[in-house]
């Protein structure tokens, strides 16, 4: 089957929608490549340079995702409210600024608080929320591949900026390296948050470039629209909210353990690098593959096809030979479950809606959050008692199984009259 790219349908007005999603790619590849997988580069030299376990190392990122749920469901109601662009400019500066600050920490509490309490604030709250609720208001039918477009921004920026960062990293510290990181985001994710526009109505258009027949022009929002107390009475929502925390935390502990998993494996801190970055260029067509494919089927069933991928990948890692063939094989097959984030985000919209999609994202962020904290730590705990990564991951291919099983059962709760509408 050929894959088309849909096009708008305005005679009059170019479609602002894609331009937009590719602006937030750029930035989920930034905040990606420099704070997300980027951590898995610091992760060895920052616990040399400042005398940390590999259990006190994962708990940066821990107390990151969890900064990164508290703050999610304001974050969230912000963007309903006054719109995402806001959101944006706050982040990008925040986040800048906070790279730029992150060198000056010399111990475990102040780069915690530098690397939580501002940078994660700033990545969190304006790129991926914002991004996320952009595409969700410029998209319906073509929600699955807007959201795959975004996250192929995550992948690009594992795939691109983190070896950069890691080349960096080993060959001038990992200072350095936040410092330009910082600069970067202030030179190219500020001026590009200026140019978004927060919903199609705001610029006479219409999501996907055509004017729904049950879509007053005066309103952002569809007629199949729940609002946040609707949404959290239907089962649906918290399983939603189950398979993606599932999900992410087995994501999480593979992630941000990557290089020292490699080395486990018998390799060196340089192949963790690569191992990311094909893991992300794999990753950029298989979001865009499962994105398209997720349009055009059943969201759900190209969910579970990623998850039993993902149990497939975890198993490699467990029982292959520790070769770098062979974790490049572990590493595509890893980004077929990679290829299925954008998928389960669009799944919210698809659900419930436009009007409170961000609020509704971040309350899943926070169920996130405690997942994306305690599979890094346990991973972690695990490794530092053990002095192996066996007992780590086989409990991960059973997540998997289980994130599975909850995609199967879950249901659309949208009326067929307004399902119509997306």
């Amino acid at each position: 089957m050929k894959l088309r790219w849909p096009m708008a349908a305005n005679d009059d007005t170019r479609f602002y929608g894609w331009r937009y999603a590719a602006i937030g790619s750029t930035l989920n590849a930034l905040g990606s490549g420099f704070y997300g997988r980027g951590f898995g580069v610091y992760f060895l030299p920052l616990s040399r340079d400042l005398g940390l376990s590999h259990t006190s190392t994962s708990l940066i990122f821990g107390f990151a995702s969890i900064e990164a749920g508290i703050q999610a469901p304001l974050t969230g109601y912000l963007i309903d409210r006054f719109g995402a662009r806001l959101m944006m400019l706050f982040g990008a500066a925040l986040a800048g600024l906070g790279f730029l600050l992150l060198p000056l920490a010399n111990d475990f509490l102040s780069f915690v608080l530098i690397y939580v309490g501002v940078i994660g604030l700033g990545i969190n709250a304006g790129f991926h929320s914002a991004v996320g609720a952009v595409v969700n208001q410029w998209f319906l039918r073509h929600r699955g591949l807007a959201f795959g477009i975004t996250s192929v921004g995550i992948a690009l920026g594992g795939g691109i900026l983190t070896p950069i960062m890691a080349y960096v990293v080993l060959n001038f510290g990992w200072r350095p390296a936040v410092t330009i990181a910082g600069l970067v985001i202030l030179i190219v994710a500020l001026p590009l948050a200026f140019l978004i526009r927060d919903a199609p109505e705001d610029v006479g258009q219409f999501p996907d470039g055509r004017r729904p027949p049950n879509l007053d022009s005066d309103t952002k929002s569809s007629s199949g629209d729940f609002t946040v107390r609707e949404a959290f009475r239907t089962s649906s929502y918290w399983l939603l909210a189950a398979g993606i925390s599932l999900r992410i935390a087995v994501q999480a502990a593979i992630i941000v353990h990557i290089v020292p998993l490699m080395v486990w494996k018998g390799l060196g801190e340089a192949h963790g690098a690569i191992i990311i970055a094909t893991i992300s260029f794999s990753a950029v067509g298989t979001r865009l593959l499962m994105g398209w494919w997720g349009d055009r089927w059943d969201k759900r069933k190209v969910v579970v096809i990623g998850m039993f991928a993902g149990m497939a990948s975890v198993l490699i890692l467990l029982f292959a030979p520790g070769e770098l063939w062979v974790m490049m094989i572990f590493a595509v097959v890893f980004s077929l479950t990679d290829g299925a984030a954008g998928l389960t985000w669009a799944m919210i919209g698809d659900f419930f809606g436009r009007a409170s999609f961000a609020t509704l994202r971040g309350v899943i962020t926070f169920v996130v959050s405690l997942g994306s904290l305690a599979s890094p730590v346990f991973a972690g705990r695990v490794f530092d008692v053990t002095q192996s990564y066996y007992w780590a991951l086989l409990p991960l291919v059973g997540v998997y199984a289980v994130a599975s099983i909850v995609f199967i059962v879950i249901r659309n709760p949208r009326p067929t009259d307004s399902a119509s509408t997306t």
